[in-house]
């Protein structure tokens, strides 16, 4: 079978050496996200484009990692056949679910309209009811249910009442179940967290801590008054040191605006001194980004951003902090809003495909799906403004049809393209870095230039 090299990788510009003369590259593979070692020989011919010089042996592993292809390939057909597939298998069902409509905090940067009430019983008893049904589906094997907010603790009887039923009903029919919750921390405590992670089964907690104390409590104030750093700090730091949550996953989220990047150097030192470089944690920095409203005003531009994203890395990398230097799963469903068995229930009752819709006043009056109040509701919500998104990648809409980060990045995300926003990564820009940064952990280090 006649091979060529392929189109989705990147080699870093530096070689590398161990110290003892050995001198490789790196190359990233985005169909797989595999970090490759090679000899630069390699590096050159990948380059290039030149298979023959590459080793049988070599040109196996290159295979694998789906950098070598077959000669007639269309890899852009290949990785989008391959997501519109994720996005159709309905043997996953995934709900996002607001048990609130309120939040205690007064984040500037947030385009979300906050009322106090929470759900009447019968929204209660409609959004169960819709959750069980489609988890008794013969064709599910698996549940995953997402509360989100709003600050969904505000909501905690509501997570625990729906979570009871969820829980028993995929025991009883032997699927998986998981859950996850994105909640600024400032309501969790001891108690409340265990009933999470033991009878909710929550998993994985994204927390918001946007700097060190006298900047985030600012940056995301409480609406009662007061701070809420060293709340959210000490309960998920006595928690790492419990031995029955190492399956539990905290990720520390820091939106970043021109507000806050001065102090992100100060926020990783401190939580290197608090003892967060656990392997249960991982962080995350982001750029704000509109959210139904506009922050053209204390958004940092795509390239800059990478530039100082970059360097806060390697002080991470330096303290010992967990994060991602390049994403280590090929993206298969972009988000929940191209996946047909995905779908969010906002504490209005409107069912949307997207998370950036609930409680934004304009969204919630043009583009709600439906209402789970409606007696005629399909099992799956009906079809959304995103779920031809892999078709508009295909026709060259954005373009991701020619990045050769498609693989992982997925488009990252169809609602900021369609507002004409993209919403590249920041290692689309700085993945030269983050590659010497994946050199540099495992002992490998730039051979200089000449």
């Amino acid at each position: 079978m006649q091979e060529k090299i392929g189109r989705y990788f990147v080699v870093s510009d530096n070689v590398y050496d161990d110290g003892s003369g050995l001198r490789v590259n790196i190359v990233y593979a985005t169909r797989t996200a595999e970090l490759m070692f090679v000899i630069p020989e390699v590096a050159d011919a990948l380059r290039a484009g030149e298979l023959d010089p590459v080793s049988p042996g070599t040109r196996a592993a290159l295979r694998e990692a789906q950098i070598v292809v077959p000669e007639g390939q269309d890899e852009l057909d290949e990785i989008l056949s391959r997501n519109r597939a994720a996005a159709l298998d309905r043997s996953l069902v995934n709900f996002i679910l607001l048990p609130t409509s309120y939040c205690n905090m007064g984040c500037a940067y947030c385009g979300q309209e906050h009322v106090r009430g929470g759900l009447t019983a019968d929204h209660r008893d409609r959004v169960r009811a819709r959750v069980l049904r489609a988890m008794r589906l013969p064709t599910t094997r698996r549940a995953l249910v997402d509360w989100f907010g709003s600050e969904p603790m505000m909501g905690y009887a509501i997570i625990r009442d729906l979570s009871r039923h969820f829980v028993r009903a995929a025991d009883e029919g032997g699927i998986g179940y998981s859950s996850q919750i994105v909640t600024n921390g400032s309501l969790l405590n001891s108690r409340n967290l265990e009933v999470l992670i033991k009878e909710c089964r929550v998993e994985k907690f994204y927390l918001t801590v946007d700097g060190p104390p006298e900047v985030h409590d600012v940056h995301r104030p409480l609406k009662s008054g007061g701070g809420s750093f060293w709340k959210i700090v000490r309960t998920i730091r006595a928690a790492l040191d419990r031995e029955d949550y190492r399956h539990v996953v905290f990720d520390f989220r820091t939106n970043v605006d021109v507000h806050n990047q001065d102090s992100i150097s100060r926020y990783i030192d401190l939580m290197a001194e608090l003892g967060f470089d656990k392997p249960n944690v991982n962080f995350t920095l982001a750029r704000v980004r509109p959210w139904g409203n506009d922050v053209s005003a204390i958004e940092l531009a795509d390239r800059d951003y990478a530039e100082r994203e970059l360097g806060w890395l390697r002080r991470m990398q330096e303290r010992g902090l967990p994060f991602m230097r390049m994403p280590t799963l090929a993206k298969r469903v972009t988000c929940p809003a191209v996946k047909a068995t995905s779908e969010l229930i906002s504490g209005t009752g409107n069912i949307f495909s997207c998370t950036d819709h609930p409680l934004v006043p304009e969204s919630e009056r043009t583009s709600a799906l439906a209402h789970i109040s409606q007696d005629d509701l399909p099992v799956f919500r009906p079809e959304g403004e995103f779920d031809d998104w892999y078709d508009e990648v295909e026709q060259g809409k954005s373009w991701c049809r020619g990045c050769v980060f498609l693989p992982t990045c997925g488009g990252s995300c169809p609602k900021a393209w369609h507002e004409g926003n993209p919403p590249c990564p920041g290692y689309k820009f700085n993945v030269q870095g983050r590659l010497d940064l994946a050199a540099q952990r495992l002992g490998l280090h730039p051979v200089e230039a000449g």
